[in-house]
């Protein structure tokens, strides 16, 4: 695959773009003109007052930069709400900069996606023009190992499977074994000039992937071994919330939570990767390929008299019999009652419940021995060693954090234990010495902090956008709406809203984006669209991430199309859309959360906690209006742009304030209306 990076701006290219997704670089001579995002003009001489900021200041940057500076000075958490054009990844790598230098502390800041991390890297290149800085971004194995992305099974083994090959192959090198990793055995040769490449290129993960990989060194292990010499460490998620990973973290850092500096962008996201990262499901199909694999273990047991074979197929027919007990028709899940699961298992065997720890342990034992025993040849997930590891999670997770559901889809039963109240990233919040947690969508910030739990005298602070306000218009229409109840008592509702929709797309001669609540809507109202609608369409596609970036480059290279997406997806918060490639978005209903029992279980722990009606808050409507603050994002990116969104639900008037939203009786008139600038 032929690798290139955009003329205008450097990020990454992949292969059949036509136009740089970061900066609107037009690659292929075509027609359409290009359109870069105004970049800021690097300065050359020291700013006094923010020493690390590169360019000329903005309106509030030095404002931010010093309430950054002051509350990391004082071991305190800031927690900021920061709109379009007040530069979020400038002005905290240059507040935590000058607090960190001082203090001889690393800065980890942690990102959602990798083009945030990339953003991260073009900062630290500006700044290095004035100031000495260095920054490495960190990815995973299974992005960055290039001896087993050779393996033509290397998409379907699990983490912990690569990680036993991984460690397999570099023990045969440190011992000077046949089937060593010849990535590994060159760290030592290559660190000098990698170090080097590094902190003169301020290269974006793929690109120091791609500098090792031409080197033949393992860009994995060279970044755990180089991140100690470095002043920034950008890193995903998963390194802050998972505790081993985590722990890893520090441990190649050779430091601790008092000697970093945190970073936490796009705040808004950390709460539900952290809920996920805890939550976890064990499937029958898990159970039957558990069972199947049995067959390569002779005389193997978990308890005298009970074979390994026996108690996967006691915990298969425990979930189905579970299923079959509390499911019935319409009904796709309900709460699993604590200890009922076990009590089946040991029933069915006919052991005593305490002997179901012992069980679990000697499933783990026997999984992990042939896990071991396969990195010699071909490597293999052990089903055997994820059942015992799920199983052990499911016993030993604490019922006054986790809700434990059975839910049915077309591949039979799977038991789901959701984290509601997750404490270990707690715990870490509060023993670090400050930190800036940052979005531009995080209101109200008592909710995130006191969800997040971070101490009492956490520092909130809001900077609304710089950009002229009348560039941006945000109506909902007063008579539309898609509440259930509603719609079931007006039949006309529905079509009423298809009709709207096809309106406003037809009303513009520029590119629209449209956000449904879910999947499910946007299929139900593709038919009439696609009928109705005079322009390009095209679709996200659950799932197709190839195929969904393709179309939207598409509708980014024309000027005249309509792209429909989903709320909360990666076209909602991830994509940049500047100039013409976006004036105009249509929000169809406000995306509140499906119901679902774990939706509930924490609504009722937040009204226990925070007092009645907050649960509602805190698990609906909030995340629903940042989704949609989200959305409208996309519409102003810089300061000559001019951008329009129609909110589709009158329930919008309960947060006209945050939306910055306006009631209107013709929402097409009013859209004619503000392109013809009158």
């Amino acid at each position: 695959m032929r690798t290139a990076f955009c003329p205008g701006c450097s990020d990454l290219l992949l292969p059949g773009m036509s136009r740089c997704p970061n900066c609107g670089y037009s690659l292929d001579g075509d027609s359409v003109p290009s359109v870069r995002r105004s970049q800021p003009q690097v300065v050359s001489t020291v700013n006094l007052e923010a020493p690390y900021l590169p360019y000329k200041p903005r309106d509030m940057q030095l404002q931010i930069i010093s309430d950054i500076r002051n509350a990391l000075d004082q071991g305190k958490h800031i927690v900021i709400e920061s709109g379009t054009g007040t530069g979020k990844t400038i002005t905290s790598l240059a507040g935590a900069l000058d607090h960190a230098k001082a203090t001889g502390k690393t800065i980890i800041y942690t990102t959602r996606t990798i083009s945030q991390s990339d953003q991260v890297m073009k900062e630290l290149k500006a700044i290095s023009t004035l100031k000495p800085v260095s920054g490495i971004t960190l990815t995973g194995r299974g992005k960055s190992c290039p001896l087993l992305q050779e393996r033509p099974d290397f998409d379907i083994l699990s983490p912990n499977a690569l990680s036993t090959l991984c460690s397999d192959h570099k023990q045969k090198s440190s011992q000077g074994k046949r089937g060593g990793c010849p990535y590994f055995e060159k760290i030592q040769d290559c660190m000098d000039n990698v170090e080097t490449y590094c902190k003169k290129n301020f290269p974006t993960s793929e690109q120091l992937d791609i500098y090792c990989k031409n080197m033949q060194v393992c860009p994995y292990e060279l970044k755990k071994a180089l991140m100690k010499e470095f002043d920034v460490v950008v890193a995903p998620y998963i390194h802050l919330i998972d505790p081993d990973i985590r722990s890893n973290l520090f441990a190649n850092l050779n430091n601790d939570e008092k000697g970093i500096v945190l970073i936490v962008d796009e705040a808004h996201n950390l709460l539900d990767a952290v809920r996920e990262q805890e939550s976890f499901s064990i499937s029958t199909r898990i159970a039957a390929s558990a069972f199947d694999e049995c067959s390569m273990f002779k005389d193997a047991f978990v308890l005298d008299g009970v074979e390994l074979k026996t108690f996967v197929k006691a915990v298969r027919t425990s979930m189905r019999d579970l299923g079959m007990k509390l499911l019935g028709f319409n009904v796709k899940e309900a709460i699993v009652p604590p200890g009922s699961l076990e009590e089946s298992i040991c029933t069915i065997l006919k052991v005593p419940r305490t002997s179901m720890d012992i069980m679990i342990e000697r499933t783990i034992e026997l999984g992990e021995m042939r896990e071991k025993a396969s990195a010699d040849d071909e490597a293999q997930n052990s089903m055997i060693l994820e059942l015992g590891r799920l199983m052990n999670l499911w016993v030993r997770s604490p019922s006054d954090r986790y809700v434990r559901i059975i839910r049915a889809d077309e591949d039979g039963e799977f038991l789901h234990a959701a984290c509601i109240d997750p404490v270990d990233i707690v715990r870490f919040m509060n023993s670090l010495s400050g930190a800036v947690h940052m979005s531009g969508t995080l209101q109200p910030l008592p909710q995130y902090a006191k969800v997040l739990g971070l101490p009492n005298d956490s520092i909130p602070k809001r900077y609304p956008s710089p950009f002229p306000k009348d560039n941006k218009l945000v109506i909902y229409s007063k008579t539309l709406t898609t509440n259930f109840k509603e719609m079931q008592a007006n039949p006309r509702m529905k079509s009423d809203m298809q009709a709207m929709v096809a309106k406003l797309c037809n009303a513009v001669d520029k590119n629209v984006l449209v956000f449904f609540p879910s999947y499910r809507v946007m299929k139900d109202f593709r038919p009439y669209l696609e009928q109705t609608i005079r322009k390009n369409l095209y679709w996200e596609e659950a799932g197709k991430q190839k195929r969904t970036m393709e179309s939207l480059n598409r509708f980014r290279a024309g000027r005249s199309g309509v792209f429909f997406c989903v709320m909360g997806g990666s076209i909602a918060e991830g994509m940049d859309f500047p100039g013409d490639e976006l004036c105009f978005a249509v929000i169809v209903g406000i995306p509140y959360p499906p119901p679902s029992i774990e939706n509930k279980s924490m609504s009722d722990l937040f009204n226990v906690r925070y007092g009645p009606g907050m649960g509602w808050k805190y698990t609906s409507e909030v995340p629903a209006v940042r989704k949609m603050r989200q959305a409208i994002g996309r519409l102003i990116r810089t300061e000559t742009d001019r951008g329009m969104a129609v909110i589709l639900d009158n329930r919008a008037a309960r947060n006209a304030r945050e939306l910055e939203a306006i009631p209107s009786d013709d929402p097409v008139a009013d859209t004619v209306r503000f392109f013809s600038n009158k």
